[in-house]
This record gives structure tokens, sequence and C-alpha cells, in this order.
């Protein structure tokens, strides 16, 4: 029985696990509706859209991907002639990442996968649990961000970092 965001033991009642188990469903979902783009995938190209050239180190903060992650990523975009990687003439260290126009077009199309995407959650939830849900992860989402926390000296107390 699930009984809240407590953990006692057993996998029916962990958060993370249903947490898991729900970014499965709605990758399936995303996936379904066009399978050439990862949600990954559309958060670069979604920031670049947004906010033009960008150096990878900014893309990868905007995006929220590490930098491990976020080079071959690039380069399976760029091989795909969704974006180019030019050395940034004013600071030849860094590399600007800018869509192409097949790139912008991916990025309409995948806004339009992410809105049925949120419109089959929200069918799913309503809209107020939705916008709970959405806001609720944001505040995981940028406390990890923030250096998140974790346990320490193994007390199984969760302290701040």
């Amino acid at each position: 029985m699930v009984t809240g965001a407590r953990y006692d033991g057993l996998l029916a009642d962990g958060m993370a696990h249903h947490l898991r188990r729900a970014t499965q469903a709605i990758n399936a979902s995303w996936q379904s509706h066009a399978g050439d783009l990862t949600p990954v995938q559309f958060a670069v190209v979604q920031v670049l859209d947004e906010r033009g050239s960008l150096d990878q180190t900014t893309l990868g903060s905007l995006a929220a991907v590490d930098r491990s992650t976020l080079t071959p990523l690039l380069d399976r975009l760029a091989a795909r002639g969704l974006l180019t990687k030019t050395v940034d003439p004013a600071n030849r260290r860094r590399q600007l990442v800018t869509l192409t126009s097949a790139g912008h077009e991916r990025a309409a199309r995948g806004r339009i996968q992410a809105q049925e995407t949120s419109r089959w959650i929200e069918e799913l939830l309503g809209p107020e649990s939705l916008a709970t849900l959405t806001l609720l992860l944001k505040q995981i989402g940028d406390a990890g961000a923030a250096g998140g926390r974790g346990a320490s000296e193994g007390d199984g107390k969760w302290h701040r970092r």
C-alpha cells in the first residue's frame, strides 16, 4: 500500500520507484509520437531554438544536461544536420552550438510532441493535479541543480550538501 513519500522497505511504497515508473510511461508516450528525438535531445534543441547560438557550457546548464552526456548528444544531432558546432571567434576554447533550419523545424515538431504528451498526462490527472505535479517536479529538479541533498556519515538522515 502506498502511504506517501515515506519508504518502509517495500518497493511498492517507494516514491523513487513510482517516479521511475512514471518516467518510463512518459518516455514511452513521447517516443510513440515521434521516436527520432529523445526528451533530452528535445530539451537541447528547444533551448537553442529559444535562445539562439550558445556555448556548450551555457547550453548544458539551460537544458540540464551534464557535459559527459551533452558532447556525444551534440555530435549525434550535428550528424543528423540539426545543429552545427563552431569555434567561438571571441574565445577559441569555446564551441558555439547553433541550430540549422532543419533543427528549427524539428524543434517546432518537438513542441507539438511535448504538447501531446502533456495533454495525455493532463487527461490522466486533470489540470490541477498536472500543475501541482509540474511545480513539485520543478522544485525537486531545482534542488538537485543547486547541489541537492545527500546522506552523510551513514546515519541514514538527509543532510544539505
